[in-house]
């Protein structure tokens, strides 16, 4: 019983509405009709305000995916290498992503999996991290760089000696955020793309369009 609401909590973590809650109080807009439509820091960012995006991203790093964590180490006892402790960082992400509040829409769950890294392996964030900002400050677009950073993790796992649990986790991790961006809040496929090139554009761009610029500014119809 005790795992059971451990693992409900994390859940419950990871589902709290946390983007779209600034967006309707500071904004009074549903950010799931703006942009990319993605619950998350970035769609924040563009479309609420630059204060709020960092804010929101700290909270969900430290709150949504690192505590329920560090409450499965400290409060419950698991070890890291216990398979029993690696489903609650994904509970989290899971939550995040596919929200109960929000009709089973979300973010793509990039902060909060961030989150449970630091908390699992603070090696694995730095290395995380090092990748994915070092590509952005190259190219100034995140997409390829995180999806690249995510693919590495496994293996960098194995390189400091991580538990093999860990290294699961990490596959499981890049798994979640992949199946996001391709579903990306259930929204049909375009019909005016093909429908390869959408995919290789959620994918691999994190968008569906070729164009950055056009996708994170769209607004609503009529809406200027």
């Amino acid at each position: 019983m005790e795992i059971a609401a451990l693992y409900l909590l994390a859940y419950l973590f990871g589902a709290f509405p946390t983007a779209y809650l600034i967006g309707k109080l500071v904004r009074g807009v549903d950010i799931r009709g703006y942009g990319s439509g993605n619950v998350g820091g970035a769609n924040v960012y563009y479309h609420v305000s630059k204060r709020w995006a960092v804010s929101l991203t700290v909270f969900e790093i430290l709150f949504k995916g690192a505590l329920p964590v560090w409450f499965g180490l400290y409060l419950f006892g698991l070890e890291r290498s216990s398979a029993l402790l690696v489903v609650v960082p994904a509970l989290a992400v899971a939550g995040h992503n596919w929200s109960v509040f929000l009709k089973f829409q979300g973010g793509r769950g990039v902060a909060v999996g961030t989150g449970t890294l630091l908390a699992l392996s603070p090696p694995l964030f730095a290395a995380f991290m090092a990748i994915g900002l070092g590509g952005w400050a190259l190219t100034r677009s995140s997409g390829v760089w995180v999806l690249f950073s995510l693919t590495l993790l496994p293996v960098w796992a194995v390189l400091v000696g991580d538990p093999a649990m860990i290294s699961f986790y990490c596959v499981g991790l890049l798994a979640l955020i992949v199946l996001k961006r391709l579903l990306s809040n259930w929204a049909p496929l375009p019909e005016d793309l093909p429908k390869g090139k959408v995919l290789f554009n959620r994918l691999v761009r994190d968008r569906d369009v070729d164009d950055q610029a056009e996708w994170v500014h769209r607004v609503p119809h009529g809406i200027k």
